[in-house]
């Protein structure tokens, strides 16, 4: 099959050979007739069977560019694999997007308690993504490890820089939260993820700008909940950040969150819970009603509120949280817990961790693995506490510090190394223990 550039190689070919041709026979009748070789009754013939045979030429011609101009016309939708799988109309009415991500982990266990090594597939997930009639958007995401769907939501986006999404997806609260998992500095986030918001079904409405962002939403339950005969819960959530720089290489951000839940039926119990920093054991080292006995019982409700710092300076980047719990109860005292953490990463190779609307991305190395390049190193350490003693409530109080070297050979790979030393637990089902974790991660991200 003849290529685009040879038909039009061969299109203009044919066009001047035609014409050439055409020009120089009607030349030669000419001086023959003008000589008397030809008489006028031949001459006629002749210029007769000549234009007859330009018109065949030119209605030739004609089909063969309208043939040309069909092979070389432009598809409507074009396909990309850098990335994932996309397929969008130029028009940019239209996309669809095929994405997800593959974690594997491998941990070992040493300290007390006594936690077993192993292995898990931390989270593999696909999804399928895009726009409809160039405002809408869409996403279902699904989880094959614990068979669940995560994000399930239509947004509309034809406000400039506003958003409304409705449907299943991240509550806004915690800058570490928001954080893709695939973009975090270490293989888990920091002990505060006790508190995290979670994901519900509701409503949610933001403002996106360079330099500050504002979201907020009503929500009802989580997809695996069956109210049966009672009400289920609900709540509401708004999260704000301000970076007055923000500029490649160069950010400072201030955020503020706060979460409500009205759980249901009344005389819920409420479970906070932790692991070392490892998902492989699954231990919980702290833990508001261990053995599965609720002690945090008679919950009414509770309020979350989360402030946030974080800094980018070329290739160090610098980022802390403070949590802190309230939870009503009825006829019985409430509780307050709380946590914090600091952590802070440093790019060997140059790069600088990307922000925008309010979280960082994901790593793009300066110079790839096989591009004459060694990818993308950066070492990050951390400091992280979660206290979920009060009064009665005895659950435990645990620090930790972790290590944590990640290297990026090109921009969907990403391979990791995490060291996490549990420096004491104060209270709980683990009193005085110190455990520590060695694990390393493989993830695969598109």
């Amino acid at each position: 099959m003849l290529s685009k550039k040879h038909l039009l190689a061969a299109a203009i070919g044919l066009s001047l050979s035609f014409s050439t041709q055409a020009s120089e026979l009607e030349t030669l009748i000419n001086m023959l007739h003008e000589n008397g070789m030809v008489t006028d009754e031949q001459y006629g013939r002749l210029m007769d069977e000549l234009a007859e045979n330009k018109k065949t030429n030119e209605q030739q011609q004609a089909e063969l560019d309208e043939k040309l101009a069909e092979a070389t016309k432009p598809s409507d939708v074009e396909i990309s694999t850098n990335g994932g799988l996309t397929l969008k109309t130029r028009d940019g009415q239209f996309s669809t997007k095929v994405g997800g991500r593959v974690q594997v982990d491998a941990a070992t266990y040493g300290g007390s308690p006594d936690m077993g090594d192993g292995t898990d597939i931390r989270r593999a997930r696909l999804y399928l993504s895009g726009t409809l009639y160039r405002d809408w958007g869409y996403k279902l995401e699904y989880e094959f490890d614990n068979d669940s769907i995560t994000d399930a939501f239509i947004s509309y986006n034809g406000f400039e820089n506003y958003q409304i999404m409705v449907g299943n997806f991240k509550d806004p609260f915690s800058l570490d939260y928001m954080i893709s998992a695939n973009n975090t500095m270490f293989m888990e986030r920091a002990l505060p993820t006790a508190f995290n918001a979670g994901r519900h079904i509701g409503v949610m409405g933001a403002r996106n700008s360079q330099y500050w962002t504002l979201a907020a939403g009503v929500f009802g339950d989580t997809v695996s909940n069956t109210g049966g005969d009672e009400d289920e819960g609900w709540g509401w959530s708004t999260r704000g950040t301000l970076s007055p720089i923000n500029e490649p290489g160069k950010l400072l951000h201030f955020g503020l969150g706060l979460n409500y839940r009205d759980l249901q039926p009344k005389n819920e119990s409420l479970r906070f819970s932790q692991a070392a920093e490892s998902g492989v054991s699954g231990v919980r080292i702290v833990d508001t009603s261990p053995n599965e006995i609720a002690q945090l019982t008679d919950v009414d409700t509770m309020l979350k509120t989360g402030l946030e710092l974080a800094t980018v300076m070329g290739p160090f980047t610098a980022q802390a949280e403070y949590i802190r719990v309230s939870v009503d109860r009825d006829n019985i005292s409430d509780a307050d817990f709380d946590g914090w953490y600091v952590q802070s990463s440093y790019f060997l190779t140059g790069e600088s961790r990307p922000y925008k609307n309010g979280v960082f991305g994901g790593i793009k190395p300066n110079r790839r693995l096989g591009d004459g390049g060694i990818g993308a190193w950066e070492v990050a350490m951390r400091y992280s506490s979660l206290d979920l003693n009060d009064g009665a409530i005895n659950g435990g109080e645990a620090d930790s510090m972790t290590l944590g070297l990640n290297w990026y050979p090109v921009p969907m790979l990403r391979f990791s190394a995490n060291y996490v030393h549990v420096l004491d637990i104060d209270g709980g089902l683990y009193d005085g223990d110190e455990p520590n974790v060695f694990q390393v991660r493989s993830q695969w991200a598109f």
